[in-house]
Order: structure tokens, then sequence, then C-alpha cells
């Protein structure tokens, strides 16, 4: 995914995951006033990325920070999800794939908590 912005005035382009570049833009054009010149995007990620944009009144820092947080929700779901499947079972594989998951919630819930403020 590729995205060019002004953020207060400096162009800037941002590139990579659907989810780095939407949490980058949130974090670089918090409180700033931010312009989308051009996206360039697998269509399924421009359709979600359009859908969420007219959902918020077309606030492109709003709309970046819900889809950073849905990627995140995404993970702590899953997370949780393979805790409850294999917290009971003893084999090493089931012990390592739970610390595994809970790595990933101790580094998922303050990112949620910082997009959500």
């Amino acid at each position: 995914m590729e995205v060019w912005v002004s953020i207060a005035g400096e162009k800037k382009k941002y590139q990579g995951s659907f989810r780095s570049v939407m949490e980058n833009l949130f974090h670089d054009g918090k409180d700033r006033d931010v312009k989308l010149f051009s996206i360039h995007a697998p269509k399924k990620e421009l359709r979600r990325f359009k859908r969420e944009l007219r959902k918020n009144g077309k606030n492109l820092i709003e709309t970046a920070r819900k889809i950073a947080l849905w990627f995140y929700t995404r993970d702590l779901r899953r997370a949780n999800r393979c805790i409850r499947l294999h917290r009971k079972k003893t084999d090493p594989v089931s012990t390592s794939k739970v610390e595994r998951a809970r790595k990933l919630l101790e580094e998922v819930r303050p990112k949620i908590e910082a997009l959500s403020q």
C-alpha cells in the first residue's frame, strides 16, 4: 500500500502494509491538518479504506485510527482464542502456543489503549 498525504502543508509518502501505513499516518497526523493526495492499494484494502473514510465523514485521521484499532483488536481476539483452546493441554506445542499468545497480548494491549484515547 502506498499513500501520499499533506500533513500541515508538508507532502509525505507512507508505504508498507495496510496496518503500518494507517498506524503511522495516525501518529504523524494527530492534531494536524491532513489532506489525502493519492492512494495505491490492492482492491480489497482500497474498498475497506474507502468504506471507512465515508463512514467517518472524510476524516482521514479518524479513519486511520479505526483501521489500526481493528487490526490490533483482531490480534487480541486471536490470542485470547488461542489461550482458551490450548491452556488445558499439557503437550509442549500447546504450552509454547499459549506463551506466544500471552506475549502478543502484552504487546497489543498498550497499542489498543494508545489508539483508543
